[in-house]
């Protein structure tokens, strides 16, 4: 028996695809696969999260200093408000919503876990009508009805988590920044999702109290002159696109509203009641 050992040919271990073609393919699926992987981890942390009950969510925040109700005019007045909204809501069984109220000059109001509502005096000035005010309110009552708080801890915990896992275990600082975008476009997608579902269920309760919208689309004219104004004080004119932003464009809340309203048969304007919530 004989044995060659025949020359090998040169470049037989070489690709012959360029190597910038290979590596985009490798990116390219890289990204999939990580988009895929968070979305799917998205979800799933929602659905479970949802299943939490609420009475868990108030034991979680019963100890918070911040969370203790000072009674004042304001927040009776406040209070009374997200009561009657409450009321044309269908919120779960068990559900309470508690309205907290600061005075300060922040133009804002936000929901947090347990059902509990802050509104700063800064945003109340703002507005030109209860019914705008009731707009707000319903909006963040809607956000607990949904039980978007917890839905958005339980995502941002496990996003974080697995962001540091698979950077951690990459060791790339190229794949840390890509982990990262994807976790927080997904999360941005995420929250606007959140907005879009509050507003529908908000303008429901608005039209149920007052018989018209009117208040919504005052309330998106404040925030358009709010927007407007920030711009300004900044110097920029600056046109995000909306896959950045962690809320709809304000054009585009108010559109959709008025648009969904129309199909109901709803009064988009109509009799507004003076807000009687100034301090």
């Amino acid at each position: 028996m004989r044995f060659e050992n025949p020359e090998i040919e040169d470049g037989i271990n070489v690709s012959k695809e360029h190597p910038l073609k290979e590596f985009s393919q490798l990116l390219i699926g890289l990204l999939v696969i990580i988009v895929v992987a968070v979305l799917v981890l998205s979800y799933s942390v929602g659905y479970f999260a949802q299943k939490i009950p609420f009475s868990y969510e108030e034991k979680l925040v019963s100890h918070i200093d911040a969370l203790n109700v000072e009674e004042s005019a304001q927040q009776k007045k406040l209070q009374a408000l997200a009561d009657r909204l409450s009321a044309k809501m269908d919120l779960p069984e068990g559900m309470k919503i508690t309205v907290h109220y600061s005075n300060d000059a922040t133009v804002n109001a936000f929901a947090t876990m347990g059902g509990h509502v802050f509104f700063f005096k800064g945003l109340i000035e703002k507005l030109p009508s209860e019914n705008a005010l009731a707009m707000v309110m319903a909006h963040e009552i809607a956000h607990i009805k949904h039980r978007h708080p917890v839905v958005a801890m339980g995502k941002g915990v496990t996003m974080l988590t697995l962001a540091s896992f698979v950077t951690g275990a990459s060791g790339s600082g190229a794949g840390e920044l890509l982990i990262n975008e994807s976790m927080t476009l997904g999360l941005m997608k995420f929250s606007r999702d959140q907005e879009s579902q509050s507003d529908l269920t908000a303008v429901h309760a608005l039209n149920a109290v007052y018989g018209n919208v009117q208040g919504a689309k005052e309330l998106f004219d404040v925030f358009s002159e709010l927007s407007d104004g920030a711009k300004k004080a900044n110097k920029t004119t600056a046109n995000e696109y909306e896959i950045f932003l962690s809320h709809p464009r304000t054009e585009n809340r108010w559109e959709k509203l008025r648009d969904y309203s129309q199909q109901r048969g709803w009064n988009l304007k109509g009799e507004t009641t003076a807000l009687d919530f100034r301090f």
